[in-house]
């Protein structure tokens, strides 16, 4: 094996640079990345590569040249996202007491992060993956679920039943959370379209959020009671002129 004393000093002064390079290369890109996630942020998910580029301040040549398309971008997006994301869940796993208490612990982490840019959550999973890859949200989903296996093979223990069951459950809650939660943001935006129209703060707020996410928990640790209350939207206020 060639160790870098070994090499010439051209090949030493070049590998320096392409390494200096590749260093430039992926911090420019982190930088535009999270200037992209911020235009989206503010701008909506439907912004083209030709307003986003032009809301970070460079040209759209410049944006195809660190992502190459529209999909590169949604993907490094959503991994930015999802390592935030990731960190809290993990963070929080750690820090709960008891299953029931680290479901709904990673269960606020999730809603608090769509409900805080529902801009950003939809841009990033609007499609964007390349056929036959794993996409920032799939990355996330199993990372998550590992969290969960531990967690949920107690429930299984308590309840006298089979650890075994805990990964396959694990997989049902994530899509259970995602998609409860997915439905919760639209008839969030759709009040607030509402409210707008009609000048009134019927937005959602952390009593929302707390409300829907203690359901979830229990659903998934204790299951719907046999009268299942009415599911929790955001807030409609009962305004005298509404």
């Amino acid at each position: 094996m060639v160790s870098e004393v070994d090499l010439p000093a051209g090949e030493e002064r070049s590998d320096g640079r392409s390494r200096r390079w590749d260093t430039h290369r992926a911090a420019r890109r982190d930088d535009l990345t999270h200037a992209a996630r911020r235009a989206v942020h503010h701008g909506g998910p439907e912004l083209s590569m030709d307003e986003i580029a032009t809301a970070i301040g460079t040209s759209k040549s410049i944006v195809y040249r660190y992502f190459n398309d529209r999909s590169g971008l949604q993907t490094a997006v959503g991994e930015a996202v999802m390592q935030d994301m990731g960190a809290a869940l993990s963070e929080v796993s750690h820090r709960a007491h008891g299953p029931h208490e680290v479901v709904r612990a990673m269960v606020g982490v999730y809603l608090g992060m769509i409900s805080s840019s529902p801009s950003v959550y939809a841009f990033v999973t609007r499609g964007g993956e390349a056929a036959g890859t794993a996409g920032p949200l799939s990355t996330l989903a199993d990372d998550a679920a590992a969290l969960l296996v531990p967690v949920l093979g107690d429930v299984l223990e308590e309840r006298g039943g089979n650890r075994d069951g805990a990964r396959m459950w694990a997989a049902g809650v994530i899509g259970f959370v995602r998609g409860a939660a997915e439905v919760w943001l639209a008839e969030r935006i759709e009040l607030e379209a509402a409210a707008a129209d009609r000048a009134t703060d019927d937005g959602a707020d952390a009593a929302d959020l707390d409300e829907l996410a203690d359901t979830l928990a229990d659903w998934i640790c204790a299951g719907t009671p046999a009268s299942t209350p009415s599911r929790p939207t955001a807030s409609r206020s009962t305004s005298p002129t509404s």
